[in-house]
């Protein structure tokens, strides 16, 4: 079971007694329905529900925790009251104030597991000030700029800042609208001023979670002719270097601008490299503007802004994009069986963005252990690893495991953007169980294919699995290959461990024998059992093709045989040779049609088809090396013509001789006769034709693997 895949609860599980030979059943309780976040106006209600089941007959009980003070150093997790909140499995929060995490631990019996965290974002928009909008004035004398101010009132999330002109949305290319430090929009820049540029203006805010729009008072800004931009003037920056943070997954816009005359052209690159339009890649706002969609973490980097004025770099703008990772959890968060005496090293392993807020370097997201739904904490048993600065690495031991040590652990892995529970349900069992291992026998594929071999390996305590050939250990990247191409993946489940040896992009020379070596320790011996595999990488061959030549009578259907063979199959196709000139004819499905053994079938032979046909076979398509071709004679029978004649030699016989008439009819019945059984021989020769045909074919067939 992967982290993708993972369970939240115990899985129905089946351990051998090794005293009483029994199998020992483990109940199943596993949450079916998460909460789902989303976001609420400050003050307003939201409500979240869980759902779980169970395969005992115990009841199921649930609880609520929440997580705040995301923006410390130590978030803090509260148990919630769900007094008068509604049904079993719902929490309902009146009155929400702060954005938070939210998640459900479910209980059943002895065992208890909890759920993924569900952010919920409470959105907020405080009063705004009407009055701190642009403020009405004349200019009459020479400007470069004109900045018309507003005032943004605290808002989560940051309200989006549009300015009106005479009441319409305005955006023009010698208007800018200015940014902090962390690319939020505020005041509207108007540069290379004109007389046009006189109007009557506004800024409004609105919140995307409180839905709240507000406009501020309206100012008539006048621009007289001696206010007007004369002559030229370097670049000046209305948007500053600032820094920038995305989701992993989602759409942003990064933005520069300066106010200049001749106004200024921009490029964007990073690395040196020049950003163009692409699938992920566009640009708005005069390209003062960049929208990434999709984000991944190789976006992440400096974004260098350079304006041109008439082709001629005259500066820079710098935009640091941070992306947000998604959460993972790469360590072994599967669930676990062990023996009586053994530690149990739990290892979460999470991968992603660490959480802004913390105040010291680290390349991971938050971490926390917890045993059935309480946090784990260090005792004389216990020991959670920290880090010099006391942040959780993910790693924490329980030293020689009783009974008691069974249960539902979860870490939970967080950060600002997610927070996720990757649960490992550990059962300590009274003694080990034997290993057992299986291999899949051979791995076969062609030159530059993907190619795998799997193991199976089960025991208490959970087995590991290792790859061997040539005596090595399988190292990826290291061994057999320094270069990239194999890779080991594993699914793990309580007892059983399945391990994958991947190779992409095959080469020959990496067939050979593989071992799989399984292996476990217990009271510090490790017992081993091995597994071996072959894998084969086969060079694809060239096509071959030999066609027999067919004769057949004219209105009859026609098969053209050509035996094929290669790795992989080749496919066929036919084409008429033009006795003129030497080139190719088509043959269109009305004339005839290829059968799924290669063969073309002519519907209805006429004497115009007979000559030669080629026969043109490639696996070019799939790996192969070299088409072939190969031709045929199709000979085509008139339709016999004796009938005919001797009617008419029947009719001059009666005129001429009357008296012979009885005569010459007994002599065309004769001749009917015969050729009857002409015709009959005839069809038992051309079955037994088709039927040397396949033989013939089968031969070509065999002919051709040997060599």
């Amino acid at each position: 079971m992967s982290p993708s895949q993972r369970v939240c609860g115990l899985v129905l599980l089946f351990l051998h007694d090794l005293v009483s030979g029994e199998l020992t059943q483990i109940p199943e309780l596993k949450v079916t329905e998460g909460p789902s976040g989303g976001s609420v106006v400050k003050g307003n209600r939201f409500d979240f529900t869980c759902r779980a089941e169970t395969s005992s007959d115990l009841s199921i009980s649930y609880s609520w925790r929440r997580i705040t003070n995301l923006n410390s150093l130590n978030p803090t997790y509260e148990t919630l009251s769900t007094v008068n909140t509604g049904s079993e499995g719902v929490y309902i929060e009146y009155n929400a104030q702060d954005s938070a995490f939210y998640f459900c631990v479910v209980t059943s019996g002895d065992f208890v597991t909890s759920s993924d965290g569900a952010y919920l974002e409470v959105g907020y928009l405080d009063d705004f000030d009407a009055g701190a909008g642009p403020a009405a004035v004349t200019y009459s004398e020479a400007r470069l700029t004109v900045e018309l101010q507003c005032s943004i009132p605290d808002s989560n999330p940051y309200p989006t800042v549009t300015w009106y002109k005479q009441g319409v949305p305005f955006t023009a290319e010698n208007a800018i609208m200015a940014r902090d430090s962390q690319g939020r929009p505020s005041n509207l820049v108007i540069f290379d001023i004109t007389v046009s540029d006189s109007g009557e203006y506004y800024c409004g805010v609105s919140n995307s979670i409180t839905q709240t729009n507000y406009g501020s008072d309206s100012a008539y800004v006048r621009i007289e002719v001696g206010a007007t931009t004369t002559g030229s003037y370097d670049p000046v920056r209305i948007v500053p270097n600032y820094d920038y943070q995305g989701t992993e997954g989602t759409t942003i816009t990064l933005y520069a601008g300066v106010a200049s005359r001749p106004k200024a052209d921009y490029i964007w690159s990073i690395d040196g490299t020049t950003i163009t339009t692409g699938d992920r890649h566009s640009f708005a706002d005069y390209d003062r503007s960049l929208i990434i969609s999709d984000l991944q973490t190789t976006d992440q980097g400096t974004y260098v802004v350079t304006y041109e004025q008439n082709g001629v770099s005259e500066g820079t703008i710098n935009v640091v994009l941070d992306v947000i990772e998604k959460v993972e959890a790469e360590g072994d968060v599967y669930d676990y069986a062990t023996v009586e005496g053994e530690d149990l090293n739990l290892d979460c392993g999470c991968s992603g963005s660490p959480p802004d807020w913390v105040q010291y370097s680290t390349d991971s997201p938050a971490t926390q252990w917890l045993k059935n739904g309480v946090l784990l904490t260090n005792d004389s048993k216990t020991e959670v690893y920290v880090t010099v600065n006391n942040k959780n690495t993910g790693k924490a031991l329980v030293k020689s495991v009783s009974d008691g040590d069974s249960g539902t652990y979860a870490c939970t892995c967080f950060n600002q953007a997610e927070f996720l529970t990757f649960t490992k349900n550990v059962f300590v069992a009274d003694e080990m169980v034997a290993l057992s291992v299986a291999s899949q026998r051979e791995g076969w594929g062609l030159v530059g294919s993907t190619v795998s071999i799997s193991c199976v390996a089960e025991g208490v305590p959970r087995p590991n699995i290792d790859w061997y050939t040539g005596g090595s250990k399988v190292v990826e990247g290291v061994f057999p290959r320094s270069k990239p191409g194999f890779t080991i993946k594993y699914v793990r489940s309580m007892f059983k461990t399945i391990s994958y040896l991947v190779l992409e992009d095959s080469e020959n020379q990496d067939s050979g024998q593989f071992s799989c070596l399984a292996h476990h320790s217990v009271k510090g011996t490790q017992y081993n059992a091995t597994s071996a595999s072959t894998l084969t990488i086969a060079y694809p061959t060239s096509s071959r093709i030999q066609c027999l030549n067919t004769t057949v009578e004219e209105g009859s259907a026609a098969t053209i045989v050509c035996g094929v063979s290669g790795v992989p199959m080749p496919t066929v196709t036919y084409t008429k040779l033009n006795e003129t000139d030497g080139s190719l004819i088509a043959l269109d499905e009305s004339f005839g049609y290829v059968t799924n053994t290669s063969y073309f079938v002519i519907y209805n032979v006429q004497l115009s088809d007979m000559g030669q046909y080629r026969g043109y076979a490639t696996n070019k398509d799939t790996g192969g090396f070299l088409a072939r071709f190969d031709v045929m004679t199709l000979s085509v029978t008139a339709k016999s013509s004796q009938m005919s004649m001797n009617a008419i030699i029947g009719l001059s016989g009666l005129v001429a001789f009357l008296v012979l008439g009885g005569l010459v009819c007994l002599i065309l019945l004769g001749r009917w006769k015969r050729e009857k059984e002409f015709n009959e021989e005839v069809a038992r020769l051309i079955a037994e034709r088709d039927d040397n045909v396949a033989e013939m074919q089968q031969r070509l067939q065999l002919r051709s693997m040997e060599n």
